[in-house]
């Protein structure tokens, strides 16, 4: 969203384990939290705001832009002591009023330590006793769980309850999910001028399926195919309606200037996607009725709503007696509606795959290089480091002048303000480092292809029909679907994948469908993917629904031509039962839910697909594998009603471990299609498994040669081999820590390797003078030698992130917060030792560019400063590639020219040194 509703709020994030070491009551204040990276940043929420609000610190806003707006004049002014001594003060009042401290989140090293954070005793931390509040579903993935400060708990649970009936029954963890919601970021919006929540649309109709049932074998899943299957499907579930006018209100509040096909929206016990869509319209034109029936049985007129929410969407929806009851609690509450995503303008026309998209499909390496040759040709393009074919690879094709504005200050905007710069080693270091990266992720299945992911809805008309007890046809009929974007391109097909993959029956093709009547009624859901109502494609999408999912389509001919049309497999669900939910309850649910074992299975299933390219397809081991692959949709389920409190079987583990497999009843066949190794291709994400590899190779090579006088290659061509020669051999692949068999995604990741592994990165003749980034400003020794002590303590600190962060095997969002934060203590560190922000940068450049160090710190700090020097430099001109079909420069299969504008012109975006 163009449009941030508020600045970001700090608040602690700590181990269990620090806690328990400081006896369960620590004394913490926020730089040592900075220092040891036990600080986050948090997008706005609702329980922040809620939290506020009780607290009286919401209108803090204004207060903490005023503070950095005071920072940021004073790095303009002279380097002496009173600036400094005022920038350290506005720092620290900086964190302090963005400081939450009522907000912790603390990560469990164990079940024991959670449990006394949880007991009566509590724990402390600056003298402040936390309470559990919730975990959000991500968090209880990481085993983190959401603590608030005693003394605002029983009224923040009051307002997050919101008047609920507490007498009803619910799931435990299905309760604790619908409570995380006010966790979600989001920007509130405009309250709807009414609203209007109606039962969903559901229909009816029979389908060839395959069935997966756990519950009538005691070990391995019963599979059936059975023809027309009853199918009952909530066509509806997870999204609801909201009118054009609207839309186009909440657009401009969010900042943007067009009426978007959808938003994903959170309220009390609400969320899933409002389609843009005229329901007013509908009731004149079609149903020729304003009267609807909502879902407590009243009669309501459609005229007096701008919204329409369905009962999947609002959770809670029968915890009210009826519709004034809700809104009148969430007015009390100071609920509101808020936004977290917003569908965008236009679609992209390119997008990656991923190998869960490509493992299952039966690819000839023929067709494995047709796919991945654009790719290839793109990293191709940019070995060379043109500079401006580098601004393509580092911004996409769609560069504007409006790019230069929208992005962050970093070295692709100095590019177009100076391409001479792509001679600076830094620069051409960092962006051969990021080819490397896609050189490696193209060896995991990340292939570019022609499409793009779009947002899943139902078929409104559908709704409507439901909605005013009509008879539901919809506009789309079995088998079709509709995309403006594929429409407007004609194309009639696509094929359609969505994440997380199982098997080939999760992979179908959408036959698209475009009639003046859809147009008319879809004109405003142009940039989503609209299902229809009759078949079971969401169920062959691994249980899809509406409330915000998104699927990857595209035109692709290798991947239409390799794609099964299958029937969709239908796992039997078991029901978890319900219970009026205590917090013993609640805090047994969090535990159920600590760890990702999903990514477990999904990974054993890839193992499988593996291990099955080494068997024909008529062979009992292959169909044996393709059953075990299709039953892991079933423990992917399993994985998730375990969270719930459902006693669910897990995968076998003679499946996928070589000691169950040997103990096992039918040894010899689960030993010989045992998927106990990761694939060739998964060295690549995990380092440490491809060490391994390379390791156990070296190793045999040396011993090969010292054993038998030949290379180990030549060892395995070689016809008449000893008893030892074949023991020795039999070794070297049984003790291979990955799977080197010739399944899809490992014949791929080696074709790209093939092209790449001999790259080099490309020398740069000229001499680089970093001086173009400085002014010709002087600065004082002494303060050099200050800011010099300061990054010499940095980088020390780097060293020491680095590992922490190996150790503690932080996801990409977490390495990239504490990143932030890491940077933001340094960044307040160098503004104390010098408040001048054109000595800093001046300094600064000096230390690392005139040394063989870290030149990244420069970039971090001062890179809005390197902008403005360039750009004072070059008349305030900058010069990028823009798309031209007649362009002599030639890039991803496209063709560009290169424009140059001068900035000057956009006077209400003139750039300023942070």
């Amino acid at each position: 969203m163009a449009k941030p509703s508020a600045s970001l709020k700090y608040v602690f994030k700590i181990r269990s384990s620090r806690l328990r070491k400081a006896k369960w009551n620590l004394t913490l204040s926020i730089d040592e939290a900075m220092k040891n990276e036990e600080i986050v940043a948090l997008a706005d929420s609702t329980a922040l705001r809620f939290i506020l609000e009780i607290e009286h610190k919401e209108n803090q806003d204004p207060y903490i832009l005023s503070i950095r707006e005071q920072i940021h004049a004073l790095k303009i002014e002279d380097n002496n002591l009173a600036n400094k001594n005022k920038i350290r003060s506005l720092y620290k009042k900086l964190y302090e009023a963005s400081f939450v401290s009522s907000y912790l989140s603390v990560v469990m090293d164990n079940n024991q330590d959670y449990d006394r954070l949880n007991s009566k005793k509590g724990f402390y931390i600056n003298g402040i006793k936390y309470r559990r509040l919730l975990a959000t579903t991500s968090g209880a993935k990481n085993s983190t769980v959401v603590f608030v400060n005693c003394d605002i708990y029983d009224e923040l649970m009051r307002r997050i309850d919101n008047g609920r009936n507490m007498n009803k029954p619910f799931v435990p963890a299905r309760l604790e999910a619908y409570k995380s919601l006010v966790c979600s970021t989001s920007t509130p919006v405009p309250h709807p001028n009414g609203i209007l929540v109606v039962n969903d649309c559901e229909t009816s109709f029979f389908s060839n399926v395959i069935e997966i049932d756990d519950s009538v074998t005691k070990k391995f899943p019963k599979m059936r195919y059975k023809e027309n299957y009853d199918i009952k499907l909530n066509e509806s579930d997870g999204y609801g309606l909201i009118l054009p006018s609207l839309s186009q209100k909440w657009a401009k509040q969010l900042g943007e200037n067009y009426i978007p096909s959808g938003f994903c929206i959170r309220n009390a016990f609400a969320k899933g996607m409002l389609f843009t869509f005229d329901f007013h319209a509908f009731a004149e034109q079609i149903a020729e009725s304003y009267i609807v029936m909502d879902v407590w049985g009243h009669e309501r007129d459609i005229r007096q709503a701008e919204v329409v929410l369905t009962a999947s969407m609002l959770k809670l929806w029968d915890s009210y007696d009826h519709l004034e009851h809700y809104l009148h609690h969430c007015r009390q509450n100071n609920y509101t509606f808020s936004v977290t995503k917003v569908t965008p303008e236009t679609l992209e026309d390119e997008r990656n795959l991923n190998y869960q998209f490509i493992q299952s499909l039966d690819l000839s390496d023929e067709q494995i290089r047709t796919l991945i040759t654009p790719t290839l040709n793109e990293i191709n393009d940019i070995l060379g480091l043109d500079p401006y074919k580098s601004i393509l690879f580092l911004n996409g094709k769609d560069i504007t002048a409006d790019t230069f504005h929208k992005k962050g200050n970093d070295f692709s905007k100095a590019l177009m303000a100076d391409p001479s710069i792509i001679h600076d080693p830094f620069i051409r270091n960092k962006i051969y480092g990021m080819i490397k990266k896609r050189m490696n992720d193209a060896k995991v299945g990340v292939i570019k292809v022609a499409g793009n992911f779009s947002t899943i809805s139902g078929d409104p008309f559908s709704l409507c029909q439901s909605m005013f007890g009509m008879e539901v046809t919809g506009l789309l009929p079995a088998g079709s679907f509709y995309s403006a974007y594929w429409n407007d391109r004609n194309v009639s097909q696509v094929a359609c994948f969505r994440a997380p993959m199982t098997c080939a029956e999760n992979i179908t093709i959408l036959q698209l469908k475009n009639t003046p009547e859809m147009n008319y009624w879809y004109k405003y859901m142009n940039t989503v993917t609209i299902f229809n109502s009759w078949d079971t494609t969401t169920h062959a999408l691994n249980g899809a629904d509406k409330d915000g999912d998104a699927v990857l389509t595209t035109n692709n001919k290798v991947l239409l031509d390799s794609i099964e049309r299958l029937p969709a497999i239908v796992c039997v669900q078991k029901i978890a039962e319900k219970k009026i939910v205590t917090e013993k309850d609640a805090i047994q649910a969090n535990k159920n839910s600590f760890g990702d074992e999903i990514g477990k299975v999904t990974n054993r299933i890839t193992s499988m697909f593996d291990v099955r390219a080494k068997f024909p397809k008529d062979s009992k081991e292959y169909k044996t594998l393709t059953y075990r692959i299709q039953c892991g949709q079933n423990y992917q389920q399993n994985a998730i009603d375990k969270t719930k409190g459902i006693n669910s079987k897990d995968m076998p583990k003679e499946w996928y471990d070589r000691h169950a497999a040997d103990a096992s009843k039918d040894r010899e066949m689960n030993l010989r299609i045992l998927a106990d190794k990761k694939p060739y291709f998964f060295g690549y994400i995990y380092p440490e498994l491809q060490k391994q590899y390379r390791g156990h190779v070296k190793a045999y090579e040396m011993n090969c040669m010292e054993r038998f006088r030949v290379s180990l290659s030549e060892l395995m061509v070689k016809e008449d081999r000893t008893d030892d020669e074949q023991l020795f051999l039999q070794n070297y692949y049984d003790y291979m820590p990955l799977s080197i068999t010739e399944s899809v995604m490992n014949r791929l990741c080696r074709m790209v390797e093939d092209v790449f592994d001999r790259t080099k990165e490309t020398a740069s003749n000229a001499e680089f003078d970093y001086s173009i980034y400085k002014t010709a400003k002087p600065y004082s020794k002494r303060t050099y030698q200050q800011l010099s002590e300061v990054l010499e303590n940095y980088q020390e600190s780097v060293k020491s992130h680095v590992l922490s962060a190996r150790k503690a095997r932080m996801t990409e969002d977490e390495a990239q917060s504490a990143r932030m934060m890491f940077k933001q203590s340094f960044k307040q560190e160098v503004y104390e030792k010098c408040s001048n922000t054109e000595d800093v940068c001046n300094i600064l450049l000096d230390l690392c560019y005139s040394k063989n160090t870290t030149k990244q710190i420069v970039w971090d700090i001062c890179s809005d400063q390197i902008l403005c020097n360039l750009l004072e430099r070059k008349g305030h001109t900058i010069t990028y590639p823009r798309l031209d079909r007649y362009g002599s420069l030639s890039f991803g299969g496209s063709l560009f020219s290169l424009e140059t504008v001068n900035l000057k012109d956009f006077d209400d975006k003139e750039l300023e040194p942070a």
